[in-house]
């Protein structure tokens, strides 16, 4: 069973950079622009969470899915804080090692394609992962480095 995969991008990337718009492009995600179309039920991916996601979240991502939100760190604060009000299920992720061009080997520094695909491996979910992230030179990769989040 795979996971219905869910981001709210805010177009502050640039396009050729963005991975959720990649994600999207491959039919892989569900894209939208506003707080207003976002169904708000699944898990939220939220670096300001202090609950950590596990194997333990699984039904909530199996019935609502994993969000993801692609928007600048600048303004991340603010947009995560607006998710809350929305009855989405914040969870942050455990350390984990980017492999993208930009902040590759940077703990934490994370594309959506990165965030997304780690949910997935934590959720047991591995071959989704794979999938999602097979459409990045530097996706296998990031799979490899960070195995140990099936585990």
């Amino acid at each position: 069973m795979s996971f219905s995969i869910r981001i709210l991008c805010f177009d502050q990337d640039d396009p050729k950079k963005c991975t959720a718009k990649r994600l999207e492009r491959f039919n892989l995600s569900d894209n939208h622009s506003s707080f207003k179309t976002l169904p708000p039920m699944g898990i939220v991916l939220d670096p300001f969470s202090e609950k950590v996601l596990s194997t333990d979240d699984i039904p909530l991502a199996e019935v609502g899915g994993i969000v993801g939100v692609d928007c600048s760190w600048n303004k991340a604060t603010e947009t995560f804080s607006r998710l809350r009000l929305m009855g989405l299920e914040p969870r942050s992720l455990p350390s984990v090692v980017p492999a993208n061009p930009v902040n590759s080997g940077k703990i934490g520094k994370l594309t959506t394609a990165e965030a997304i695909a780690s949910a997935l491996l934590i959720c047991n979910q591995t071959e989704q992962a794979e999938h999602l992230m097979s459409v990045f030179k530097w996706g296998p990769a990031f799979i490899k480095l960070n195995s140990s989040l099936r585990e």
